[in-house]
Order: structure tokens, then C-alpha cells, then sequence
């Protein structure tokens, strides 16, 4: 199984205290999606090419079974840092938005609605990392996320054209991070008992979790479910397309 950074965690606890704080909000109008153009082409891979493979070898010299001499895989060579993405889209939901990088605490807590965001301290897809990209429950942009399927085909275009592809292996509804500054617009003021996922969790660890740097390449998606982080968060997970 993948795992988390181990030595990170804490240090993500440590700053990230502002960083959780994304609040969704409910899209009551049913407003259109921006009108950016379809991602046309997909690339087969969601990192440039691996570095060089040295020459394996030969298992006579060496003494050793084929198997034995077999050269690892590669690991994929990072996107140069000038290279940002600029718009993500998951055809099987409708979902085509821009997407930017924070610059500031105002916009880790309530990011405009204009685009989705990574967070300021975050890593841009291609990283050979975890990339998490967050946005309001709005139809224009992540509200389709309630939708989304594992198996869903994520794309992400690159400012330098290149394409990357994800899929999607994980749903998880109702991560916990409360905010305890929510005096309207609770579940309960609605008559709803929150899911008991989120009545034990007391504090943001568990959607801090999520933002902690991988590995491994990965993206991470985040909205509400509803009108304040008292909801629930969503969050999906989609691992790169094997080339």
C-alpha cells in the first residue's frame, strides 16, 4: 500500500491550521460551468519522461539468475518548476475549471470562485508528489465532485501544453474538519443529525491529513458538502494513468 510521507505529518499539523479552513458553498442557482475549451489530446503518462535507465548487466558476468540482474524502474523526472497547471477537468462529471495556485492565507481559507486552487505550500502536479486542489461546492466548479465515480478519467493540462492523466481509486465523504466558528447553517439547524464520522472527530487532523506530501504522484480533490466545513468534506484521490 502507498503510504504518506511519515516525516511531514507533523509539520503539515504545525501550519496547516489556517490551510484547512475551505469552505464550500452551496450553488442553489444551477449556474453554468466557465466556458474554457475541452482538453483536446491526452498525453499517455502524468509525468514528463523517466530519467535514464542504466544498462543491465548481463546476469553471465555477474553470476546472477535473470531475474536477479533485472534493472529497477525508473523514477519519473519531475516537471520543471516553471511549469504549472492551468485547467483540470473530469469529463464523466462535467467538471472543466481553471485552475491556480494560493498566494495567500485569505485564499487557502475561502478561495474565490473563480477557479480551483492548490493550496500556497503545495506542489504542483508532476511533482512526483501529492498535488491537492480544492474549490467551492459550486456547479461551476467542484459541486459535480458529489457525482464523481473511482474509475473517473481526471486531466490536467500544463502551461506548457502537456497533458496529464489521472484516475480516479478513491472516494471519501465525509472528512471531518470543524469549525467551530459555524453559528448558521449547521446540519442541526436543518433537523440533521451529522454522519457519526464527523461527530467523533473533534479537530481538523483528519483533513489535514489529506494535504500531507506523498512518495508518489498523486492528486488530491477537495469541496464541502454543504454550507460550512460542519458538513463534511469530500475528498477524491486519483493516481496517475500507467503509461
Amino acid at each position: 500500500m502507498k503510504r504518506l510521507s511519515s516525516w511531514a505529518l507533523p509539520i503539515i499539523l504545525a501550519v496547516a491550521g489556517v490551510a484547512l479552513i475551505i469552505v464550500g458553498s452551496l450553488d442553489l442557482g444551477g449556474e453554468p460551468g466557465p466556458s474554457l475549451e475541452p482538453i483536446a489530446s491526452r498525453t499517455p503518462v502524468a509525468v514528463t519522461s523517466p530519467s535514464p535507465t542504466p544498462p543491465a548487466t548481463p546476469a553471465a558476468s555477474s553470476g546472477t539468475s535473470p531475474s536477479e540482474a533485472a534493472t529497477p524502474s525508473p523514477t519519473p523526472t519531475p516537471l520543471p518548476d516553471d511549469v504549472v497547471a492551468v485547467q483540470l477537468e473530469i469529463p464523466s462529471v462535467g467538471i472543466r475549471v481553471a485552475v491556480h495556485q494560493s498566494t495567500s492565507d485569505q485564499t487557502d481559507s475561502f478561495p474565490p470562485d473563480d477557479a480551483a486552487y492548490i493550496l500556497q505550500a503545495g506542489h504542483q502536479p508532476g511533482r512526483n508528489t501529492n498535488s491537492y486542489i480544492f474549490a467551492h461546492a459550486l456547479n461551476s466548479l467542484f459541486k459535480p465532485l458529489w457525482n464523481v465515480q473511482v474509475g473517473a478519467e481526471v486531466a490536467i493540462l500544463m502551461s506548457n501544453d502537456l497533458v496529464l492523466r489521472y484516475v480516479v481509486t478513491e472516494v471519501r465523504p465525509n472528512v471531518a474538519c470543524p469549525d467551530d466558528n459555524a453559528t448558521t447553517n449547521n446540519p442541526e439547524d436543518f433537523g440533521i443529525t451529522p454522519p457519526l464520522a464527523l461527530q467523533i472527530h473533534p479537530d481538523c487532523t483528519e483533513g489535514a491529513f489529506w494535504t500531507v506530501p506523498t512518495d508518489y504522484e498523486r492528486l488530491t480533490l477537495q469541496t464541502s458538502q454543504g454550507y460550512n466545513r460542519n458538513w463534511g468534506e469530500l475528498v477524491i484521490v486519483a493516481d496517475p494513468v500507467e503509461g
